[in-house]
């Protein structure tokens, strides 16, 4: 693989965790390329720049920081030599603040829940359909936990409906109002279940 392809590579793969973190709403913080650390090797002094500092909320309401280093698979394996004093600088580093280090490969980016954030992030900010919206919750309180296609056919009768109530349920799905597992393929058969909405 030629190097100017393995930059484009490393820069997608690094949007593509950007679309992960910024559609987890855990996610409080992300800067890109944070901070740099110096580190010598055979008495050269030289400079690392990681690529992400996250903050997660907690269940408790404490924060966790995260420092992400995004790198394609195959260049660790074929670099890791060159790698390894830059990745023990960081993590000690890290370790100091009270944070954590994590390198981050395709492994855990180019998973359905990156599909399912690039499909939904687009409703995320769709104005409310209330009357849909209305309908939709009225449904899922009667049914329990369902699928997206079973719910459209409680709570609407013609096809024209459901599919325009469709745009207000992948609109509550995006902003958690409707819950649905993220990490598996989303589609009309997907279980959900309601989350917690304002009424």
């Amino acid at each position: 693989m030629a190097n100017s392809d393995r930059v484009g590579f490393e820069s997608s793969l690094e949007r593509d965790w950007l679309i992960c973190l910024d559609f987890d709403p855990d996610v409080v913080v992300i800067r890109e390329q944070p901070f740099s650390l110096y580190y010598e090797v055979d008495g050269r002094q030289l400079r690392y720049t990681p690529d992400v500092l996250v903050q997660f909320r907690l269940p408790d309401g404490r924060l966790r920081t995260e420092v992400h280093e995004v790198k394609p698979l195959e260049d660790l394996k074929a670099d890791f030599q060159l790698f390894r004093p830059r990745f023990k600088k960081a993590i000690r580093f890290c370790r100091e603040q009270g944070w954590h280090f994590k390198i981050c490969t395709e492994k855990h980016i180019r998973t359905p829940y990156l599909a399912n954030a690039k499909f939904l992030r687009k409703y995320r900010r769709m104005s409310t359909q209330e009357l849909y919206r209305d309908q939709l919750i009225y449904s899922m309180r009667a049914l329990g936990p369902t699928t997206p296609q079973a719910l459209l056919a409680l709570a609407y009768t013609y096809h024209e409906k459901r599919m325009a109530a469709l745009t207000e349920l992948w609109r509550m799905v995006a902003n958690r109002e409707i819950c649905v597992d993220l990490t598996s393929p989303l589609n009309m058969h997907s279980r959900i279940w309601l989350g917690e909405v304002n009424e």
